[in-house]
């Protein structure tokens, strides 16, 4: 079951054209909000970026199946990972749920949320009037925190919309989750042409690709002395 401070810090995000999902983190006593990089990029036909998300921008967030236009102020796009990190001037309250990928062990259970293809329920006032995510199951298949970005993969079943979501997991021997990372997309299937791999457009392999939660964690650090409250 998946527990009120993972549920109550999922929302859907909008930029511009762009839909997807984001979640809040607390760190030292300040929140933030973590999405994928891409969801606040804009690109063309050629996937060439020609807007991103820069300092202070419109974002609007889902709530009471209106989107509500809030101020974000850039935290920091990362360059090794698909992640961004930015505040809004309110505070949404929530219950704690630790970043950190402390107990994350090859092979375990994990569950991501987010809003595949728009879609979502609403439970009114008992979610605060932000639509209810989905919630997906897969296990951990694959590590590479040796790599740029700490990335992982994770064996289930993915669609548009989730970007941007939350990967949590259960602490070893305890019913707490955290949450570990970021989902960014699935992973395509590939066929062999001219003797390499090349990608089958609009094919899911059943394979997801996350960044680590330790990217957003960098993110804030790097940036601190400039951070803003957003609950002053």
């Amino acid at each position: 079951m998946i527990t009120i401070n993972v549920i109550q810090r999922v929302f859907r995000l909008k930029y511009k054209a762009n839909a997807g999902t984001c979640f809040s983190i607390d760190v030292n006593g300040k929140q933030y909000l973590v999405t994928a990089r891409h969801v606040l990029q804009i690109k063309d036909a050629n996937g060439k970026v020609t807007e991103e998300f820069k300092t202070a921008e419109t974002v609007e967030l889902l709530q009471d199946n209106k989107w509500i236009s809030q101020l974000g102020t850039l935290i920091g796009h990362s360059d090794i990972a698909d992640i961004s990190v930015f505040t809004i001037p309110t505070n949404i309250p929530a219950h704690p749920l630790p970043a950190t990928m402390q107990g994350f062990a090859y092979g375990q259970e994990l569950y991501f949320l987010g809003f595949p293809y728009g879609l979502k329920s609403d439970i009114g006032t008992l979610n605060r009037n932000f639509p209810l995510p989905f919630v997906k199951k897969g296990i951990l298949s694959a590590m590479f925190f040796n790599e740029p970005g700490k990335f992982f993969f994770i064996d289930g079943h993915n669609n548009p919309g989730f970007s941007g979501g939350p990967v949590v997991f259960k602490k070893p021997n305890t019913n707490e989750f955290q949450v570990a990372g970021v989902i960014q997309g699935y992973q395509p299937e590939y066929e062999e042409k001219s003797g390499s791999l090349v990608p089958i457009q609009n094919t899911n392999s059943g394979i997801i690709k996350a960044y680590s939660i330790n990217n957003a964690i960098d993110i804030i650090s790097r940036n601190n002395s400039s951070t803003p409250d957003p609950s002053a």
